[in-house]
């Protein structure tokens, strides 16, 4: 599954440097982290910043039609048939890609959907962090991993920001201060 390894390794490593881990990441990275919390029960918290349980780009919702329309094209040898990358407008050009790849969208909802029933048995502190006005990252999603979350000591905070991004820019200090305040809990 997407990223799952790498997270494994990061956490095979960090976890013989630190008595104790905490979890986290951004968007995509978010929800690793959650699926890792849920996984090693090792993991003493976790903090997820615009998990994506619902993505708003319309054509992100047509994603798995097209990455199965690829595969029979590619079966068919008709690749010239196959819609491979859905354009991407993004907050920050000079780091994020200008194109996605179909098939990474349906690993995130691969991802999020092996993730959603499990959530019940995470039982760690929580922080999820979540900005009002995301483009990319509809909040009613977050605000459902932060229900679904079987743990009792869990917390969910909403930004008034217009981007997904709110780990850059203006106010983002207040982001870090939360998620630093979080931290310093262990």
């Amino acid at each position: 599954m997407i990223g799952r390894d790498s997270v494994d390794q990061g956490y095979a490593v960090i976890s013989n440097i630190c008595g104790r881990v905490v979890a986290g990441g951004f968007s995509t990275g978010a929800g690793l982290a959650l699926d890792l919390a849920v996984r090693v029960k090792a993991v003493c918290g976790v903090f997820a910043v615009a998990a994506p349980m619902r993505l708003k780009d319309f054509s992100a919702r047509f994603a798995p039609a097209v990455d199965l329309w690829n595969r029979l094209m590619e079966r068919a040898r008709q690749a010239g048939a196959k819609k491979e990358f859905v354009e991407n407008k993004p907050e920050n050009p000079h780091i994020n890609y200008l194109r996605n790849p179909i098939s990474g969208v349906v690993e995130i909802d691969r991802l999020m959907d092996d993730l959603e029933p499990k959530l019940a048995d995470l039982n760690v502190p929580s922080l999820v962090v979540q900005s009002r006005g995301d483009p990319v990252v509809e909040p009613k999603g977050s605000r459902k991993i932060f229900e679904l979350i079987g743990s009792s000591e869990k917390e969910y905070l909403l930004f008034n920001f217009d981007r997904h991004g709110i780990l850059l820019g203006e106010g983002s200090q207040k982001v870090h201060k939360a998620i630093g305040e979080f931290i310093k809990r262990f």
